[in-house]
């Protein structure tokens, strides 16, 4: 027996043979037989015809009637609106910051009044609230940005987030941490970061000179019983430049510094006798601490410690950890200020240096002591005692 061809009608056809079926009162059978369809294709049919002469638009499948055909073109119209809106707002949000959004809300809404504040909102994927919400005075932003401008500025841009918020606290301004972040982010501000120091271990055999009676005890309670110094050298265009600390380890401030053009004893016998002059200690209660080198281990810097009755400390050969604090001020010195710079001549070198010394006392926040500067800290002991 042949196999009987299957016939596809269109949807007029379609449209026709329901009719028969439920305005003529043809029977399933009969327009099966007309149509060449299926049973289950018939029925189909008869109950979508129903369904569009009550209204009910049919899915997943075109329509018979004029009527339907064309809400079933605005459903589609709609939809794809809806899509429209749908990807322009998730890309809105991750091309446009919420504050941006929030200023074309406020925008779109002087320009044309007749759209609700709602409608700007949930385009623009806002809050009502944040629409309506007072903002910070103009005055009050551009006070607080030139603030945080200034911190930077002053500080050779080594301040990071956490000083700056400490700083604008001492100034009274309650602000939190994570808005700082953002500020300072939104004006460009990047931290300078120091370089790694490679330490190379030295070889030779090793004089004691003094015991290293510190032992990395680098807070002591009372200032000016703790001392450390060192020696570094800056390049200029002449040449060396030499220069010597000392360090209180209870203040973190540089209580006596000099600068040659000489790497000798003399030059830390002049820092130690800065210090000795700025501060009076009792040298009887006073230990000061150093490395090994040449300038320390002299005859003359010796006998000048045994004369004043200081008690001399110094780190083991090759430990440059038990003398930390005094490579982290020169550490920061560097990085933050004189690495960024060229320098002439050795004045030049004294000039800058000075600088950041003064900057280093009485202006840069410290966290080892919970974010006071070296001198708000020795005015602290100085209470105390």
């Amino acid at each position: 027996m042949p196999r009987k061809e299957r016939v596809t009608p269109t949807e007029q056809q379609k449209l026709e043979y329901a009719k028969m079926m439920v305005e003529d009162g043809y029977t399933n059978q009969q327009i099966q037989e007309i149509s060449g369809a299926c049973s289950s294709a018939v029925v189909r049919w008869k109950r979508q015809y129903k369904q569009e002469m009550l209204g009910i638009t049919p899915q997943n499948t075109t329509a018979f009637t004029s009527e339907q055909r064309r809400i079933q073109e605005l459903e589609k119209q709609l939809a794809r609106a809806k899509r429209d809106i749908d990807i322009f707002k998730k890309s809105e949000r991750l091309v446009h910051p919420r504050p941006l959004r929030l200023k074309t809300a406020r925008q779109l809404k002087k320009a044309f009044p007749h759209f609700t504040i709602t409608e700007l909102c949930r385009i623009l994927s806002v809050s009502s609230s944040s629409f309506y919400s007072r903002k910070v005075s103009r005055a009050s932003d551009e006070s607080l940005v030139s603030k945080i401008k200034k911190i930077a500025h002053d500080s050779g841009y080594t301040y990071g987030k956490r000083r700056i918020h400490n700083e604008l606290k001492a100034f009274g301004i309650s602000i939190s941490l994570s808005r700082v972040s953002k500020l300072m982010k939104s004006l460009g501000i990047v931290v300078r970061f120091p370089k790694k120091k490679h330490y190379y271990p030295n070889s030779g055999l090793e004089v004691i000179y003094a015991p290293n009676l510190l032992k990395r005890q680098f807070y002591p309670s009372e200032h000016n019983t703790q001392w450390v110094t060192d020696v570094t050298y800056i390049r200029s265009h002449q040449g060396w430049s030499y220069l010597a600390c000392v360090l209180d380890l209870a203040t973190k401030e540089v209580v006596g510094y000099a600068l040659s053009q000489s790497p000798d004893t003399h030059l830390t016998l002049a820092a130690l006798d800065d210090a000795i002059m700025k501060k009076s200690p009792k040298t009887g209660s006073l230990m000061v601490h150093s490395d090994q080198g040449c300038h320390f281990s002299s005859h003359a810097y010796r006998n000048r410690l045994k004369t004043l009755g200081i008690t001399q400390s110094m780190s083991r050969r090759g430990n440059c950890w038990d003398n930390a604090v005094m490579e982290r001020f020169f550490r920061s010195l560097k990085s933050e200020r004189l690495n960024y710079l060229k320098f002439i001549n050795h004045q030049s070198v004294v000039v800058e240096t000075e600088r950041y010394i003064r900057f280093y006392n009485y202006k840069r926040r410290h966290s080892s002591i919970g974010y006071l500067t070296p001198h708000e800290m020795y005015q602290k002991k100085q209470k105390v005692a």
